[in-house]
């Protein structure tokens, strides 16, 4: 199905913050977002709602829309949640999926990653691959919602010392669970988002 164009400024917009093109602190208007894209304000506002559903956004009723900060704290707690999500998910991948479909996740760490967007990195890849696989279509939109704020704190805060990607456990992660080893794969997936054992 084509996107729309609302899903076309939607994406621009959540990229445009996700990449710290628009800095956390600044107001976004309804007619300001109409003009740029050539859309009316009734949908510029849809569009700024959907922001604020995934917490890009704070809406101030009669001002306009703050692009909201993460802070190092914030990126934290999500990276807590999505541990549990994705531990979740991956004891379903461990009970449901054959050996040929978790080899799907070392295909996606052999493509070369493209581009700037931070939903088709190597990593968001891998991991909302993990979420697809565990056939439930809760968890994917879970993870795809935590995927944004997270890439947009590492993005912009690489040279404080953000999330590193030094220390990739991904292929530790795809063997545990071809051997159906629970235990290994949590503690890869662990250390690959950065997590102390007392944080899970």
């Amino acid at each position: 199905m084509k996107p729309t164009l609302a899903d076309t400024v939607y994406e621009k917009l959540r990229d445009a913050i996700v990449n710290g093109e628009m800095a956390s602190g600044e107001i976004l208007l309804e007619q300001g977002v109409a003009q740029r894209y050539g859309i009316s304000k009734v949908t510029a506002r849809e569009i700024l709602q959907r922001l604020c559903s995934g917490k890009y956004l704070v809406s101030y009723p009669r001002k306009g829309y703050l692009i909201n900060e993460i802070t190092a704290y914030q990126a934290k707690q999500l990276q807590r949640v999505r541990y549990q999500v994705e531990a979740f998910a991956m004891r379903e991948i461990i009970k449901r999926c054959t050996d040929a479909e978790i080899s799907t996740l070392l295909e996606i760490l052999s493509i070369e990653q493209t581009g700037n967007d931070p939903y088709d990195t190597i990593n968001s890849r891998f991991h909302l691959r993990v979420a697809k696989l565990s056939g439930s279509p809760y968890i994917f939109d879970s993870m795809y919602g935590y995927m944004g704020p997270i890439c947009r704190y590492a993005i912009t805060n690489a040279s404080q010392g953000g999330f590193s990607m030094e220390d990739s456990r991904h292929p530790a992660i795809v063997q545990a669970l071809l051997n159906r080893d629970v235990a290994a794969a949590l503690e890869n997936l662990r250390i690959d988002l950065q997590l102390t054992p007392e944080e899970i």
